[in-house]
C-alpha cells in the first residue's frame, strides 16, 4: 500500500488522538452540524448484483454505479455474488475472471466500493444438490481468484467468506462439509477454507462470516482464546483482528433465525463489531423489525452496510416510518466537528497546532486504514500547497465523542495566508487523489467536493 503523494511541500508533522486530550488556548472556531444524507465511502446501504457463470457477458457498468452516489439512497457500496455453478469440477475460466476485473475496474471508475462473496449455488433444494464444490476445486478457484483479489484490494470493502452451501452462507452444505457440524473435527474443513481465504485477501480487508458462533468456535479451537477483539487487538492483521460478520436475516426473529445461538453469541457480536465490519440484510417480516428495534439493534451492533432491495417488506415499511432516513445518515460512520481550536498567531518556521472536538453519531467507526491529513493551500497562490500526514487512526473513532490535536512543524518559506482544511483520504495511491473517496464531515460549509478537503478556517502564518 503506497501512501507517498506527488505533493508540492513535504512538512514535518506530530498529531495525538486521545479520548480525554487537555484542551488548549487559541483562536477556537465552532462547527454546525448537518442533518444532510449525502454520499461517504465504506459505508451505508448497497445494491446486489448477481454474476453467473451461465452468462459471462454481462458486466458492471461505470456509468451505473456512478449514478448510485446521486439516488435517494447515496450508495456507495455494491455487493457482488459470484456464481460459479458451471465450474464446481474445472478450473475458472479466464473470460469469468476478467470480467471480474471489469467490474473491478467499473467500481474504482464509478466510485464505489464492493463486498465480494463467491458461492455455487442459490437453491437449498435437494434436487439442486451438490450446494458445493469439493474441497479440492473450492481450494484451486480461490487459488485462481488470489491475484485478482489483492490486485483490487483498493476498491473492496470487505470479502463474506463464501464458498460453502447454498448462497455462500455455510449452512445447506455438502460434498464432505458436514451441514450440521458439531464435534471440532466437523470443523476443521470449514477452517482450511476460511484461512485459505484470509491468506487470499489482502491483509489491510477482513473476511466475514456468518454467525458469531463460526468465530467463537474458531477461536477456540485456534487458541486464540473465546473473548471478543480487545483495542489492543484490534487492526494489527492476525486472523483474530480480520475475521468480521455479516448478518443476512437481520431482526427476523428473536434469534435472527438462528444468527445467534443465544446471549453469549450476541454479547460477543456486540463487542467484537466494534473494531470488525458488521452488515446484511433482513430475511422475514417479524415482530422484531420495526424500524424502532432495527435502530437499537444497529446501535448495538456496529452496523455497516445494508442492503436496500432485501427483504422489500421490511425496507419498505422502513422507509414509510422514517427509519430508513436514519439508517441512510448513521450506518457506518458520521464524522461531527464540534469545535476546532488554533495556534494563535502560527510563525513561519514555527509550529502549527490544531485541537479538534468532534463526535460520531454513526453506528461505527470507519473499518479501513484511512489517512488523515491537514491541508494548507495558499490565499494568492493555489498551487501553493502543503499536506500534512498525521499518526491519528480513525478506526478508534468509535460512536461517541472523541478529541485530537493535530501538529505540524513549519517551514520557514510559509508565511502567508492559508486556508486550513482537514482530509481524510482513502491511502492506496489510486484513490487517494480522488474526492468521492475521502470522508465528508456531517457539517454545513465545510466540504470542498473539488478536492474532498474538510475546511476549517483561514489561517495567517506570520
Amino acid at each position: 500500500m503506497k501512501t507517498i503523494l506527488p505533493l508540492t511541500f513535504c512538512v514535518m508533522l506530530l498529531a495525538a488522538c486521545t479520548g480525554n486530550t487537555p484542551e488548549p488556548k487559541g483562536t477556537t472556531v465552532t462547527f454546525a452540524e448537518s442533518d444532510e444524507i449525502f454520499p461517504n465511502p465504506e459505508r451505508g446501504l448497497f445494491a446486489q448484483t448477481y454474476y453467473t457463470s451461465a452468462n459471462v457477458t454481462s458486466h458492471a457498468d461505470a456509468g451505473v454505479i456512478k449514478n448510485l452516489r446521486t439516488s435517494a439512497a447515496r450508495m456507495t457500496i455494491l455487493l457482488h455474488s459470484y456464481y460459479l455453478t458451471d465450474y464446481m469440477e474445472s478450473d475458472i475460466p479466464q473470460e469469468f475472471l476478467d470480467r471480474f476485473e471489469t467490474n473491478m475496474n467499473a467500481l474504482r471508475e464509478g466510485g464505489a466500493k464492493v463486498v465480494l462473496r463467491f458461492s455455487y449455488k442459490s437453491s437449498m433444494e435437494t434436487a439442486d444438490k451438490p450446494w458445493n464444490a469439493s474441497p479440492e476445486w473450492i481450494h484451486r478457484h480461490i487459488d485462481q481468484v488470489t491475484p485478482y483479489l489483492q490486485k483490487h484490494a483498493d476498491v473492496i470493502l470487505c470479502v463474506q467468506c463464501g464458498w460453502l452451501g447454498s448462497w455462500g452462507e455455510w449452512y445447506y452444505t455438502d460434498s464432505g462439509y458436514k451441514q450440521n457440524p458439531t464435534k471440532d473435527s466437523d470443523y476443521e474443513m470449514r477452517w482450511e477454507v476460511l484461512e485459505h481465504m484470509l491468506r487470499a485477501v489482502p491483509e489491510t480487508r477482513q473476511v466475514a462470516l456468518r454467525t458469531p458462533m463460526f468465530k467463537m468456535r474458531y477461536q477456540s479451537m485456534r487458541g486464540l482464546g473465546e473473548l471478543p477483539l480487545t483495542e489492543e487487538e484490534a487492526y494489527k492483521g492476525t486472523n483474530k483482528a480480520r475475521i468480521c460478520g455479516h448478518n443476512d436475516c437481520f431482526v427476523s426473529s428473536s434469534s435472527d433465525v438462528g444468527t445467534y445461538s443465544g446471549p453469549e453469541s450476541r454479547t460477543f457480536w456486540a463487542e467484537d463489531s466494534k473494531y470488525t465490519f458488521m452488515g446484511g440484510e433482513t430475511c422475514e417480516k417479524c415482530s422484531y423489525s420495526n424500524g424502532e428495534n432495527a435502530i437499537k439493534e444497529m446501535e448495538k451492533y456496529h452496523w455497516s452496510y445494508l442492503n436496500r432491495d432485501y427483504r422489500e417488506s421490511v425496507t419498505g415499511m422502513w422507509r414509510q416510518d422514517g427509519s430508513m432516513d436514519i439508517m441512510l445518515r448513521r450506518l457506518g460512520y458520521r464524522l461531527v466537528l464540534d469545535k476546532a481550536i488554533i495556534t494563535p498567531k502560527p510563525q513561519a518556521g514555527g509550529k502549527l497546532e490544531v485541537y479538534l472536538e468532534l463526535h460520531n453519531s454513526g453506528f461505527a467507526a470507519p473499518m479501513n486504514p484511512r489517512d488523515v491529513e491537514l491541508v494548507l493551500v495558499s490565499t494568492a497562490d493555489a498551487s501553493k500547497k502543503f499536506v500534512i500526514k498525521q499518526t491519528v487512526d480513525p478506526r478508534y473513532w468509535l460512536p461517541g465523542e472523541h478529541t485530537c490535536t493535530l501538529s505540524a512543524n513549519l517551514e520557514s518559506k510559509m508565511a502567508g495566508e492559508y486556508k486550513l482544511y482537514l482530509n481524510l483520504p482513502d491511502p492506496y495511491e489510486a484513490l487517494h487523489n480522488d474526492p468521492r473517496y475521502s470522508i465528508r464531515l456531517a457539517n454545513k460549509d465545510v466540504w470542498d467536493e473539488a478536492t474532498g478537503y474538510n475546511y476549517l478556517t483561514t489561517v495567517t502564518i506570520e
